[in-house]
């Protein structure tokens, strides 16, 4: 298509099969089709280049359709890949979007400002005449403390929320809380003020990465919120199972977007077995990437000084729950654990904040 050679990297390879398929299975005009279109084409300023977008006409004039293509490990299911596509469609304002990786397809057909996603492709015909059809949306129910549970809910929910090796006990904790997390939506505009947030943004599929480097795609329950600088953020929590379990606290703004916090629950989860309560707390290891990190005693330090409510024996008290029962979100105990997760996170990216500029500084 594009007349030169280009590096065969795993993305490259999905395109161009991706091109084969449009061509030779949904019948797609090769003439209809532009390959890394770039938006400031069509746009004055506007940044990237959406993979392969496919055209109504032979003039290249109304899309049809943006087509993003990633590698086979990227899960196209998350956000982040699918609003990256849906920014290419709103400036081309073209009718469709499909996301691509070489083992999976997802397309999406945008109507009166609503997505639906599609059940398949039958053709590019279809595609010009919308004779396409939708996924029904199920209606999730959220467990009862019973199904929570349970053994069958358990081996469900081990290895991708919750971990392996996990003690049964932080097991059950982390399932209730996830019940919570990602099927209970809130109703009353006082618990969004009690969490510290401005809007609940309900379940979405992140994207992020761990010190390790490895990266991975997981549901988390996303806020709208903003920073002590009273600047806009999206805070995320979220569940990731491997051999322990990980509670996620993700910040996403104009600078960054990762994981604040990754609290080991397995370590800092203490069950009480008289009283069934779960005490949640941190030790204050603070990472900055590439191997870094800063004191934890620097950590505690600042926290001191700006959240002291936080500091109990030298640690961060993040909350204390009872998991006797099932987890809602007008329990105040689990309105406070929220709201110092979400401090606590904060907190911890201004001291890293702190660190880029000393090291800015220095470099000057």
């Amino acid at each position: 298509m594009r007349k030169y050679f280009v590096p065969k990297t795993p993305e490259e390879t999905v395109r161009q099969k991706t091109i084969i398929f449009l061509i030779t299975e949904l019948g797609v005009p090769w003439d209809r089709l532009r390959i890394e279109e770039s938006m400031s084409h069509v746009k004055k300023r506007a940044r990237g280049r959406a993979d392969i977008v496919v055209y109504r006409d032979d003039g290249k004039n109304q899309p049809l359709m943006v087509i993003e293509c990633k590698a086979p490990e990227v899960d196209i299911s998350c956000d982040e890949v699918r609003e990256q596509a849906e920014r290419y469609r709103e400036i081309l304002k073209a009718d469709y979007i499909m996301l691509v990786n070489g083992c999976e397809l997802i397309a999406y057909k945008y109507q009166d400002r609503e997505r639906f996603e599609l059940i398949d492709i039958s053709s590019y015909e279809a595609l010009l005449e919308s004779n396409v059809s939708f996924v029904e949306e199920l209606s999730l129910k959220a467990y009862t403390y019973e199904e929570v549970m349970s053994k069958e809910l358990e081996d469900q929910f081990t290895g991708e929320y919750v971990g392996s090796e996990t003690p049964k006990s932080i097991k059950s904790f982390a399932i209730n809380f996830l019940n919570l997390l990602l099927l209970k939506p809130i109703s009353d505009e006082s618990i969004l003020e009690s969490l510290g947030v401005l809007e609940d943004r309900g379940t979405g599929r992140t994207r992020f990465g761990n010190s390790a480097g490895y990266n991975y795609q997981i549901k988390t329950r996303l806020f709208i919120a903003k920073d002590r600088k009273k600047k806009d953020q999206i805070l995320g929590l979220s569940l990731f199972g491997g051999w322990n379990t990980q509670l996620n606290v993700s910040i996403t703004n104009r600078e960054r977007r990762h994981h604040s916090l990754q609290l080991d629950m397995d370590k800092f989860c203490h069950y009480d077995t008289g009283a069934g309560r779960i005490v949640i707390t941190h030790n204050g290891t603070l990472s900055t990437g590439r191997g870094g990190s800063i004191s934890k005693f620097k950590v505690i330090e600042y926290i001191k000084e700006y959240a002291p409510d936080l500091i109990c024996n030298e640690e961060v008290y993040l909350g204390c729950i009872d998991n006797s029962r099932l987890l809602e979100w007008n329990q105040p105990s689990i309105r406070s654990f929220v709201r110092n997760l979400f401090r606590y996170a904060i907190l911890r990216d201004e001291i890293r904040a702190k660190k880029r500029s000393k090291k800015k500084k220095v470099k000057k």
